[in-house]
Order: C-alpha cells, then structure tokens, then sequence
C-alpha cells in the first residue's frame, strides 16, 4: 500500500486485540480497540507523502469494526457535493449493484446517509437502510443483503470535509460510546485532510513561483535556513556563470567573495535564532562571486516564506 501501514493484519477483531499492547494494559476491548484504530489511522497519515491514504483508512476501519462494507466521501467544493474517493468491502463480490451505484453517485448536502451527516455534522445510525425514508440505495441494499448503516463526519473546526459510511448484513448494537469514538476518529481524520489540503495548495503555489521564476530577467535563488540552495532560475547562468543544476545542493556563500562567507553565514544564524534584521532586505548593494573568479556588482533584494512548516529565503538578484 501506498500509505506504507500494512492493514491485513486486521483480518478480524479477535486476532487485532490478541496481538495489541492495548490489549495488555486494558480491560475495555472497546477502548483498546479504539485505540488501536486511532493510532494506526495517525501512522497512515503521518506516511502519506503524495496522496491521501483513503483506501486503508477505510479498510482499516472497515474491518476492525467488524463492517462488511464501506465508503469514504469528500466534499467537492465546487460541485458542493460528495463524491465518492473510496470505497471497500471484505466480500468483493458478494455487493456489485451496491458498489457500482455508490461509486458513481454524488449527494447533495441533506441527502441520503452521508448527505445527512454533511449537514448535521453527527454521527447518524440507520438500523435498517431498506425502510429508510431518506435512503436512495434502499431498494439495491434490501436486493444484496445490507441492513444497517452508519456514517460519522470527517471535520476540522466547523467545516466538514467529508463523510465515512459503513453498512453491516447483520445489526451490530450502536452504544453512545462508539457515537463518541466515531465523532472523535472523525475530527483525526479531518485535520489530518486539513493538513493534506493545505499541503497541496502550497505545492500548486511553488509551482506557480517557479514558473514566474524561470521566466524572470533577474536571478532568483531559494535557500533554507542552512543556507542551502533549494532552488535557483535559469538567469543565474547569465550573472553568475554557474548552471542552476550546478548550484542546487550546494551553499550560497559560492556566489560570494571569500570575504562575505563569514559574515552571511553568521548573520542567517543571528536572524534565525533572535527573528532581528540588522541590514535592510531591498535594493541592498552588494558584491557577487562569478565562476570565473571574478567580483561583480549586484543589487539584492531577500524575502522569507514558509514553505511546508519549514522557514526559506528568497533572494532576487540583479547587476548593478
């Protein structure tokens, strides 16, 4: 799995709570149990790098909670409806009509069971999905077998981000402790949806900088804390010499007099311990290192950013 968390050991609740440490210290099954869901659930999405682990969580949850199948939907902010990211059943074959219609369906906020808990924002249990009023997949769940739902928010704050159901062909009793664990579980994932949202928004952002960057007429170099060159435009070549690929990895104290290395690197850690500025960040004059050797007269111009919790630097660099 892509999430790198190996949820097949969760093959059934008994054998999950007899390999549990959980299972050791407490008396409550239930509460290990909820335990191990939560702390399994924070790996596979303290892992994921790229894409949101749904497919294990679901699985992961699924499972442990002795489901036969379920769904994961998130909000699409543009359409304002649920879409359907994932979907699991232990019995692949045993609900075709089932998958397939939740699969291609989108519900409306108020509609149907994760549509309800969209809009209420409270775990919600339907004891018997084939008389439910406000159920459009009543006839094919009474048609293969399904009896019981159950969908919990997925939030951060006030916002719901999106909704996971779980549907049972037996009638599992729903105590107010579990509302609580699924309510809870609900605002994990949220934040950790909020966290993966934000990431991808800062990700389409630096791609946009760089495509600017790339295009800009001055030399633009990105640095870390460390003074590591993180990124550097193609207009480098031009005033320094060096090749962008030639100078990412590499310390910006190369493009520098021998005699300024000192006095940069010690200012970047004064800065980064004491947040204090002692020259100013624009039109500063200053000379520049080539590659031949050579010392150039360069305007410079610093800001600082934070990209994905970590603080960076950029600098826009022109001769003068």
């Amino acid at each position: 799995m892509e999430c790198g968390y190996n949820v097949t050991g969760f093959e059934s609740k008994k054998e999950t709570l007899s390999r549990s440490p959980a299972s050791d210290v407490s008396p409550n099954p239930q509460k290990a149990e909820s335990w191990q869901v939560s702390y399994a659930i924070t790996r596979m999405f303290g892992n994921a790098e790229d894409k949101a682990p749904f497919a294990g969580a679901l699985q992961l949850i699924t499972i442990t909670l002795d489901y036969d199948l379920g769904a994961f939907w998130v909000v699409n902010d543009l359409r304002m409806t649920l879409d359907c990211a994932e979907y699991f059943s232990g019995s692949p074959q045993a609900f075709p009509q089932f998958e397939t219609v939740t699969r291609s369906r989108h519900f409306s906020i108020g509609e149907g069971l994760p549509g309800t808990v969209w809009s209420t924002r409270e775990v919600l249990h339907i004891p018997d999905v084939t008389h439910a009023e406000n159920f459009p997949r009543s006839s094919i769940a009474k048609q293969e077998g399904l009896r019981t739902g159950i969908g919990f928010p997925l939030y951060c704050g006030k916002t719901v981000l999106g909704v996971i159901e779980l549907f049972s062909r037996q009638a599992p009793a729903v105590s107010r402790q579990m509302k609580e664990f699924l309510s809870a579980l609900g605002g994990q994932i949220g934040m950790f949806l909020e966290r993966l949202a934000a990431d991808r928004m800062l990700d389409s952002a630096d791609a946009q900088f760089r495509l600017v960057a790339q295009a800009a007429s001055v030399a633009v170099f990105t640095i870390d804390e460390q003074s590591n060159i993180i990124f550097a435009n193609s207009a480098v070549e031009r005033i320094f010499g060096y090749k962008p690929e030639e100078l990412i990895g590499g310390k910006l104290t190369v493009v520098m007099p021998e005699y300024l290395r000192h006095v940069h690197e010690h200012a970047l850690r004064r800065y980064v311990l004491t947040g204090q500025r002692h020259i100013a960040w624009e039109g500063v004059p200053l000379p520049g290192l080539h590659k031949n050797g050579t010392e150039i007269p360069l305007v410079i111009a610093f800001g600082e950013f934070l990209r994905k919790g970590r603080r960076v630097f950029t600098g826009f660099v022109r001769l003068q």
